[in-house]
């Protein structure tokens, strides 16, 4: 059996969940991370540093366990499930007398409520018709959580429905108000406002019990529908909601397919390599396996500051040691083409770099012109380029002197993945934008000063 020193070792930068056991095979403690190798190494810094609830719990791990998850969203809902399953000893104890918190769901209203409580207040509370989802661990996560939601699945949280509609009403995320609703006295339209407020509480529900990806499907389905009755404006809203869901879960399994599949991860990444090949083949006949993705980005602020990056996909997992960073070196002006074209000369001036399967870049036409026209003429033709547009998230993809643009459903498994990249490409340009702007205000200011 390993030592604890010797997992941590092991352990990688993703998202998940891990298990502290004893020596007696004991489980001491589930917690969830962002990045298990960086949270879980945390536990095991000096005894002055951890806090001494935090160092008797590590005296006793004789074995650490992780699942690792798609997302940390996922890790969130895992932890959660394990918890309430397995009761681990220091879950309670290590959270300074306060008992986890619960999402209670009172379907049996019909215009229920959201409801976050502690344990002691499940027994008065409770119905068997209603949803309650936890214990989850951190207070400030699961509020960021709801949160996050809303921009997704309008609800309510108001405390007394006084017939006026909630602030959340005026800036969209709480539609329509049960406040209001209760107020409406014609039956029929009482009637469809509260089926409408329902049908959202029913999708918090499935994207709390880990069914997200059947949420974004039907949302998907229902704002077709809207578009086909000309009804543009529901379309663009549910629109809205759909893209918010999608970049808060990623993509989301129940935490069950964690539990009873041990490489459930590779799975899903190998389900979105398999997806996008599929979708590519059609317009790139002699693609071949997606190895290695690569994907640039550029950031600047007016041209000023100008970063690039190069963030890599191996074998679908995210592959931090590959990343590269660029400092713009043309003179400073907006000019989004000829940076990338820039980024990509010197990205293939290293023949010591492995070569990529397939160069994704963040932009549409003139980006992907730009990438091509920069592609050595040695690999020129057998690399195949596509782009993504921000906007309505399509693929472009050149095709001769012409170009297909593919609109991928989102909850499509070959979008997950290229989106998952491209935010990465975007998250590492910005902040090494961000680091440059930084010091150029710095330098600025003591020149200013002397």
């Amino acid at each position: 059996m390993e030592t604890p020193k010797e997992t941590l070792k092991k352990l990688p930068h993703s998202p998940g969940v891990y298990k502290y056991w004893s020596t007696s095979d004991v489980l001491l403690y589930i917690g969830k991370a962002k990045d298990l190798k960086k949270r879980v190494s945390q536990y095991f810094q000096r005894d002055d540093a951890v806090g001494a609830k935090t160092s008797l719990l590590v005296s006793q791990i004789a074995r650490i366990e992780t699942i690792k998850t798609s997302s940390e969203f996922d890790a969130i809902l895992l932890e959660a499930k394990l918890i309430h399953d397995l009761l681990p000893k220091y879950n309670v104890v290590l959270k300074d007398d306060k008992s986890p918190l619960y999402v209670l769901l009172t379907i049996h209203e019909s215009l229920p409520r959201v409801l976050l409580i502690r344990r002691s207040d499940i027994p008065k509370r409770i119905y068997a018709e209603d949803a309650l989802f936890g214990p989850f661990q951190s207070s400030r996560m699961v509020r960021i959580l709801l949160r996050q939601l809303r921009h997704s699945i309008p609800y309510c949280t108001q405390k007394q429905r006084t017939g006026r509609s909630c602030f959340y009403t005026h800036i969209g995320l709480c539609m329509p108000c049960p406040s209001v609703i209760e107020t409406i006295q014609e039956t029929s339209l009482k009637k469809e406002m509260i089926r409408q407020y329902r049908a959202n509480i029913f999708k918090l529900k499935d994207v709390l019990s880990g069914k997200s990806l059947q949420v974004l499907s039907d949302m998907e389905h229902e704002m077709m529908e809207k578009a086909k009755a000309q009804d543009f404006e529901s379309a663009a809203l549910l629109r809205n909601h759909i893209e918010a869901l999608r970049r808060m879960v990623t993509q989301n399994y129940d935490p069950s397919v964690y539990i009873n599949n041990a490489t459930a991860v590779s799975g899903i990444f190998q389900n979105e390599l398999h997806s996008l090949q599929m979708i590519l083949e059609r317009y790139i006949p002699s693609i071949g396996i997606l190895h290695r993705i690569e994907c640039i980005d550029i950031s600047n602020t007016q041209g000023t500051n100008a970063t690039g990056s190069l963030v890599v996909l191996t074998d679908g997992k995210i592959d931090s040691s590959q990343y590269r960073k660029f400092r713009i070196r043309r003179a400073n002006s907006p000019n989004d083409f000829a940076m990338m074209q820039e980024v990509i000369t010197r990205r293939f001036n290293h023949p010591e770099w492995p070569s990529p399967s397939l160069l994704i870049v963040d932009g549409g036409k003139g980006q992907i012109t730009a990438a091509l026209a920069a592609i050595p003429s040695l690999i020129e033709g057998s690399l195949p380029v596509i782009g993504i547009a921000k906007r309505e998230e399509e693929l472009i993809v050149p095709a001769g002197k012409d170009w297909k643009i593919i609109r991928v459903p989102f909850s499509d498994p070959a979008l997950h993945l290229i989106q998952r990249l491209r935010d990465e490409a975007h998250r590492f340009a910005i902040t090494y934008h961000r680091l440059l702007r930084k010091k150029a205000f710095i330098t600025n200011a003591i020149s200013t000063k002397v």
